[in-house]
Parts: C-alpha cells; sequence; structure tokens
C-alpha cells in the first residue's frame, strides 16, 4: 500500500488530485504512515477511520500527520468535479473505505446544484 500511495505521490504532477483520503485506525501506525507520504509530497490528506467522520454539512473529522484530530469545513469542492487518491490501512475492511466513498458521493449528489438553480442564486 505505502508503494502504491508513493506512485500516487508522485503521478500528482501529471494528474492532479484535490486531496488523498486515507481510511483505518487512528491508533494505526501505518495507516499513520500512509498519510505521511502525500503530505510530505504536497498533498492534502484526511485520515479517517469511519465514515461517520464525512459529515453531511460538507466537514470532515480527520487525523493530522502530527496526530491532532481536527474538523475540516468545505471538505469537498462542489462547484467542479473532483479528483481524490483513496488507500486504506491494511487490516481496514474493503466496507468501512466503501462506506467512506459513499459518503463523498453523497456530498457530491446533495451540493450539486442544477445549472438553472445555481445561476438564480
Amino acid at each position: 500500500r505505502q508503494d502504491a500511495v508513493q506512485e500516487m505521490s508522485e503521478r500528482h504532477v501529471e494528474e492532479p488530485l484535490d486531496f488523498v483520503l486515507v481510511v483505518g485506525g487512528w491508533d494505526s501506525s501505518n495507516t499513520a504512515h500512509l498519510l505521511e507520504i502525500p503530505h510530505d509530497a504536497g498533498l492534502t490528506g484526511y485520515h479517517v477511520n469511519v465514515a461517520g467522520c464525512i459529515r453531511p454539512d460538507n466537514s470532515v473529522e480527520h487525523r493530522t500527520v502530527d496526530g491532532a484530530v481536527e474538523v475540516q469545513q468545505d471538505f469537498v469542492p462542489l462547484d467542479r468535479s473532483v479528483r481524490i487518491g483513496v488507500t486504506s490501512g491494511a487490516s481496514t475492511p474493503d466496507s468501512v473505505v466503501q462506506e467512506c466513498l459513499e459518503q463523498v458521493i453523497m456530498l457530491k449528489k446533495l451540493g450539486a446544484k442544477p445549472a438553472a438553480a445555481a445561476a438564480a442564486a
């Protein structure tokens, strides 16, 4: 997984990412290291441990590379297409990753305004 995240971070120059979503336990040193790789490459990364960290108000509760838990507002850009890199800790169930991705997709669906409504606003 670390090699894949390293490659994703290096490819960011040709294929820019809005952010990297790292899913896994906050107490996992392996998962914490997965967050360090994009961070060191200058990419924004969010380490979440459960889908509930991705909130309906478009904020995310995440662990930083320093180990602090913070809340970031306006997590997902809602006014354009988004490109995200996704990885997870070795012991993170695929179902947890899937739930996190579903939360991001829901944010995009709920936040997307039809062109006519956006023009009227």
